[in-house]
């Protein structure tokens, strides 16, 4: 019924001559520096659409960036429904379809991969050759290490070429063997089972990386902060077990967990880690440079909760073609160039004001796969006679 609605709301890409896709490389030469002290991240996670971008998640996409205006837009996995696109084409148009507004914007764009982008016609390989197709595209394929696009991006201070502040990016891979790809080296049949897992090799090439940032910035750590799709499994180690039915609390595995009492955000769902670990957070501790880790793939969680000296940020997905709540939207953040950071979610609902604005409301519901098709169609009908009648939606917040 959403995706019936949705073509009826959206006007098709206009097919474009899609080039082979070419040797995707593994630097990117755009640079980024602080502007007096300040840079903005806008971060959108779980964006999942197929080759039709869903006209909320469209909309939101360009007036987010629009009022925020950030230096960098990082889209943190699961950027497209590969499953939904089961051919080379389809897969492409589905990348153009967030990418063109970017490119319009003229805002650069950071991507890392998820569990569901290399699941229909096109490998994490030639998605990222797309991607460079765009002169907006900042990331790239990275070094010869497991997964794709593994890679930082420095940030340069106001005033020199010193690098004030750098970004990690890391392909947290899909499934533990579940394609043949992203099973273990180590132990490819270690039968656990669960999503994949940070590999050993993109640890070190983390570790050596950092010194070598480390090493340039006399002897200090470069203040960084982390970006992939799936949360680290300490996560768990983080949450309170408790009784069933407890308020706030969620179930795995037959235990019922809840935040810490003063946690910032909200545990909405079971977080989804791999089964094991190889390190990763503790590697990120030792090295003492990594402030915080950005993660989505838990569509309703947006928690904030501390692994000893590392924050662990969870964004809610921002697109309507898979499953989220009224929490669906991205996560700004601020960093300043004597290292530190803050955040902030801008929630679609808030950010359209929707609970007052009907025409809002019924476009959010009308795309929602959390509401009921009895729930659509009256939504349907009222959004469409608003449009006859001109009503339009706008933001409520215009600076942020």
């Amino acid at each position: 019924m959403r995706r019936i609605i949705s073509v009826l709301m959206t006007v098709l890409l206009a097919v474009s001559v899609f080039s082979s896709a070419v040797s995707a490389g593994n630097t990117n030469d755009k640079t980024f520096r602080f502007n007096d002290g300040k840079f903005r991240i806008l971060m959108f996670a779980d964006t999942q659409d197929d080759f039709i971008l869903d006209k909320a998640t469209a909309i939101y996409l360009e007036d987010s960036v629009k009022v925020t205006k950030p230096d960098l837009v990082v889209i943190a996995g699961d950027c497209i429904s590969g499953g939904s696109c089961p051919t080379k084409f389809l897969g492409k148009m589905a990348i153009s379809g967030f990418m063109k507004i970017f490119e319009k914007l003229e805002v650069p764009v950071a991507i890392v991969f998820g569990n569901h982008d290399s699941e229909g016609g096109l490998t994490k390989e030639e998605m990222i050759a797309f991607y460079e197709t765009f002169d907006c595209f900042a990331g790239c394929a990275g070094e010869e290490m497991t997964g794709c696009g593994n890679y930082n991006i420095p940030i340069l201070a106001s005033q020199s070429d010193k690098t004030a502040f750098n970004l990690w990016f890391t392909d947290s891979l899909t499934y533990n063997g579940g394609d043949g790809k992203d099973t273990y080296p180590e132990d490819p049949d270690n039968g656990l089972g669960g999503y994949g897992c940070v590999h050993k090799d993109q640890i070190e090439w983390y570790v050596k990386k950092s010194n070598e940032l480390k090493a340039a910035n006399e002897g200090n750590p470069v203040p960084s902060l982390a970006f992939q799709h799936i949360v680290v499994p300490e996560i768990y180690g983080l949450l309170e077990e408790c009784e069933e039915g407890t308020e706030g609390s969620i179930e795995r595995d037959g235990k019922y967990y809840k935040l810490p009492e003063g946690t910032k955000g909200k545990l909405g769902e079971s977080p989804c880690p791999p089964n094991y670990t190889n390190g990763q957070i503790d590697a990120m501790v030792e090295q003492g440079d990594v402030l915080a880790m950005f993660t989505g793939h838990d569509h309703k969680n947006t928690m904030e909760i501390k692994y000893k000296n590392i924050d662990l940020v969870s964004t809610p997905g921002a697109g309507f073609n898979s499953y989220g709540d009224y929490d669906r939207g991205s996560r700004v953040i601020d960093i300043t160039e004597d290292g530190n950071y803050t955040s902030r979610l801008l929630r679609w609902r808030e950010f359209y004001d929707a609970d007052n604005n009907q025409q809002a409301n019924d476009l959010f519901t009308i795309s929602g796969n959390e509401f009921s098709t009895s729930e659509k169609i009256p939504a349907f009908f009222r959004y469409f006679l608003g449009l006859l009648t001109g009503k339009k939606i706008n933001p409520v917040i215009t600076e942020f």
